[in-house]
């Protein structure tokens, strides 16, 4: 196995995350990518999330700030230079989520920290989140990223993101300063170098094979940061919708806009911080040129999979009972 790293030397979220949809796609079967990256200033969002929902767009925007919306699931996140991102890509049989946690969670605990994976995608330490994880997938390839807050800036966690009340109390807290902490509080000596080298560390112990580094060169990828940087993909935005539903799962939440013209959805919205963004694609793409009622809805989606999802979500658009 050819064990690749990379270590970015761009703070710019376009290019970081253009890297990363580019590295999807060239992959090979001996290889595992192991990137690490950091963002300047920015809020990064979930593939289908709403980003007027998530974030204070023109606040982040005004104070100098980007807004970046990434290809994997999951919620919106605040990025500065005292956050550390990690990402794993690798073919589909070599892709294995519990060993890229192990790497994770080994270089904290090598660094005096006791951490655990907790919930659907967080590692927690003293029941504080110090890390998100999401996912994704293409035809070949499978990639895990994540943050670890080394020494954010918590007063702009707080200012620029519009954190679910309904998710904040399912997690027994009043106020997201309150859930996330950084890793510095638990070793006053902690710094991003002192992280970086104990990752690269814990990945070759972990994975038994040395690292190969590797230079990044953005002119090869151009065409995915003119992607990542456009408002389109950014912020994607919703006009004119009719009817509206947003609400809370145990898998996530989810906000559906639908427009609806003589009773036919003529275009779906759906945004959510689900750990599926496949699926909630699917479902703004299958959900149009149809009825606005519940048989047909529910029908154009076979996808066994995610029925469960498809029904919460009908359940919710259309007031039913849990008995029915």
């Amino acid at each position: 196995m050819n064990a690749i790293y990379v270590l970015s030397p761009f703070t710019n979220p376009f290019l970081n995350l253009a890297y990363e949809d580019w590295m999807m796609d060239q992959i090979q079967d001996d290889e595992i990518l192991f990137y690490l990256w950091q963002n300047q200033h920015t809020v990064v969002i979930g593939k289908n999330q709403n980003a007027y929902k998530e974030c204070k767009v023109t606040e982040l925007e005004n104070d100098g700030g980007k807004l970046a919306r990434r290809s994997s699931g999951g919620g919106a996140v605040y990025h500065d230079l005292g956050n550390l991102n990690f990402t794993f890509i690798a073919p589909h049989y070599r892709y294995d989520v519990e060993k890229q946690l192990n790497v994770i969670l080994k270089a904290i605990n090598k660094l005096g920290i006791s951490g655990q994976f907790a919930g659907r995608n967080d590692i927690e330490v003293d029941g504080c989140k110090v890390s998100g994880n999401a996912y994704a997938k293409r035809r070949n390839n499978s990639l895990h990223h994540g943050t670890l807050l080394v020494d954010v800036k918590m007063e702009d966690l707080a200012k620029y993101l519009n954190v679910s009340k309904a998710k904040m109390e399912s997690k027994g807290v009043d106020s997201v300063r309150k859930r996330v902490a950084n890793l510095k509080q638990f070793n006053s000596e902690l710094t991003i170098p002192l992280l970086i080298e104990t990752l690269k560390i814990s990945f070759e112990e972990e994975y038994k094979t040395k690292l190969e580094e590797r230079l990044m060169d953005s002119s090869q990828y151009q065409d995915r940061i003119d992607k990542y940087r456009s408002k389109t993909w950014r912020l994607n935005p919703i006009e004119d919708f009719q009817a509206q539903v947003e609400t809370k799962f145990p898998w996530g939440e989810v906000q559906a806009f639908f427009h609806v013209n003589s009773g036919t959805i003529m275009e779906t919205k759906i945004y959510s911080d689900a750990m599926n963004p496949d699926f909630i694609e699917q479902l703004s793409n299958v959900w149009k040129d149809i009825p606005y009622e519940l048989s047909s809805m529910r029908s154009v989606y076979l996808n066994e999979e995610y029925k469960n999802m498809v029904d919460d979500i009908l359940s919710a658009c259309f007031h039913l009972e849990e008995n029915e």
